[in-house]
């Protein structure tokens, strides 16, 4: 564990003091080399015993220099670390003085741990602020102690020059600065939420999705899917979160801190995907009888920015994750808490054929002809809003859209479909061009970095969450180039490094670069139920 911010605070006038105690130190040697020479240079003793005492005293001036010389050298960094040690205590006095203003947030100086505020005590606006707070913290905190850390090795190496000990690495966090990633290597940075997560969400232990979405206000909130208080799914006395929006702020290493959920957890009436009602949706292309009160559970189904706004996809399932509720899309705003109302218009049904097994009796199929209820997308910098799409019960391969003009790119009907020859159709009919090579698709994260097309999203058919890169000129092409797997499948009773059974997700985490991509990933065990997190990922994506 790195300093606490006490400890910052009043580091500068300690580091100020050792430095000028080492200077002294390397003066009085030197000095003492001076003495031990000058003696020599008038003593008149001649003889055998003369020379091998002036030789004694000579050696001894010899060692008293190359003390004086590591002295003086430990002494120049110490003042380098003051100097950045002074930098440190600013930022700890800085982060304090931003919690003590009002709203106010109180920050344990010892633990470095921020105290969760009762947001039920709050009005909903002040809640959010709050709740945006304790995430901008958090991430201030941990690039305090990340600054902190340098300091203590740089100052930990002047002391071992000193007493010629070597410096004991001690046990700590991953390095600020990782070692950049050849072309299609990736690693994993562990988990940031859910299960195993520290500090993770306060009041959450266990949460999967978390696609990072841009306010208007220009914050970011990630959303989770269904979340819960403990570090596992389900069982007694285990409050659930359906579709939690949670405020994120980024450190300087790019790690995610988070604020207090904003939605939830069952029986608060803040619902972040509230159902639409039945007399907003097209009653007359829906099967006789259709209550969507009966698929309650709605969950994000993707995310993109387009025209200065943020939309996202919903769907309502029935439990099973299978979207027989249809999908809406929903415009965001600055206030989750009072939920994102479904844009008049944007419902679409997505209709079944039951498909039941012996141990999935609830088990259905889409039929042929439903429209996607699973997408990604950005606007590129030709000004055209390109759409990835599949089904979100993982039923199908990735199909393409373009929206010409990006203020309609919300509204399904003027989505031009990508055709078998590679060009765009009529508005407003669906693409049944498949690009992803016979393979299913799950979660998809596609977006503009550095000017290419990125598309990262869990492979159903081979279980692996993958990343690739494509052309700017084609985007639709974008399966032409080479995979990284990033996240290869596996079972979890073998136990293999580098396999992660049963991931999913892939979202691209903003500030990424195509030599440095970010890409949260979750897992989930069904069968014990005990893992249920999310995991940042670093990859350097061929192409």
């Amino acid at each position: 564990m790195g300093l606490s911010l006490r400890e910052m605070l009043f580091l500068p006038p300690e580091v100020d003091d050792l430095a000028k105690s080492v200077h002294a130190m390397s003066e009085n040697h030197a000095n003492s080399a001076d003495f031990y020479r000058g003696l020599v240079k008038v003593s008149t003793w001649e003889g055998s015993a003369a020379a091998t005492a002036k030789d004694s005293i000579l050696a001894a001036a010899k060692h008293h220099d190359a003390t004086a010389a590591d002295l003086k050298t430990a002494a120049s960094s110490m003042d380098r670390c003051e100097t950045e040690s002074q930098k440190v205590s600013n930022m700890a006095r800085a982060l304090l003085n931003f919690a003590a203003q009002v709203p106010q947030v109180e920050v344990n100086m010892d633990t470095n741990a921020v105290v969760p505020p009762d947001l039920s005590l709050y009005t909903p606006e002040v809640a959010q602020k709050l709740s945006e707070k304790v995430a901008d913290l958090e991430a201030q905190i941990a690039d305090s102690v990340a600054a902190s850390d340098v300091v203590d090795s740089d100052l930990a190496k002047a002391m071992s020059l000193i007493s010629g000990v070597p410096v004991r690495p001690a046990p700590q966090a991953p390095p600020p600065a990782l070692p950049p990633l050849a072309p299609g290597q990736s690693r994993n940075l562990g988990p940031v939420a859910g299960t195993g997560a520290v500090p993770g969400i306060p009041g959450i232990g266990a949460a999967d999705l978390g696609e990072p979405v841009q306010l208007p206000d220009g914050h970011w909130v990630q959303i989770f899917g269904d979340s819960f208080r403990d570090p596992k799914v389900g069982g007694p006395d285990n409050p659930h979160f359906p579709s939690v929006a949670v405020p994120v702020t980024f450190d300087k290493q790019g790690r995610p801190h988070y604020g207090l959920p904003l939605t939830g957890p069952d029986g608060k009436s803040n619902l972040l995907f509230p159902l639409p009602k039945n007399d907003q949706l097209p009653l007359d292309k829906l099967p006789k009888g259709f209550d969507i009160n009966n698929y309650k559970y709605t969950l994000p189904a993707g995310s993109f920015q387009a025209n200065g706004k943020s939309y996202m996809m919903v769907v309502a399932t029935d439990g099973h994750l299978q979207p027989i509720g249809g999908s809406w899309m929903v415009e965001v705003n600055n206030d989750p808490a009072k939920g994102w109302q479904m844009i008049p218009g944007s419902y679409r049904a997505w209709d079944s054929v039951p498909a039941p097994t012996k141990d999935e009796p609830w088990r259905v199929q889409g039929v042929h002809g439903n429209p996607p209820s699973q997408i990604s997308a950005y606007q590129g910098s030709d000004g055209k809003v390109h759409i990835a799409a599949d089904s979100f019960d993982r039923s199908r391969g990735i199909t393409m859209y373009q929206v010409d003009n990006p203020a309609d790119a919300w509204d399904r009907s003027k989505w031009r479909p990508l055709l078998g020859d590679g060009t765009y159709g009529d508005a407003g009919q669906l693409s049944r061009a498949e690009i992803s090579q016979g393979n299913r698709f799950g979660e998809l994260s596609f977006r503009e970095v550095e000017g290419r097309p990125v598309l990262s999203g869990f492979n159903q058919s081979t279980f692996g969450t993958e990343v690739r890169v494509g052309d700017e000129s084609n985007p639709a092409r974008i399966f032409d180039g080479r995979p990284t797997v990033v996240a290869p499948g596996g079972r979890w009773e073998d136990n293999i490094p580098g396999q992660y059974p049963q991931n999913y997700g892939g979202y691209i985490m903003p500030g990424s670069t195509l030599n440095n991509l970010n890409v949260l990933i979750s897992q989930w065990n069904t069968t014990t139920n005990d893992t249920y997190t999310v995991e940042q990922f670093q990859v350097n994506p061929n192409r």
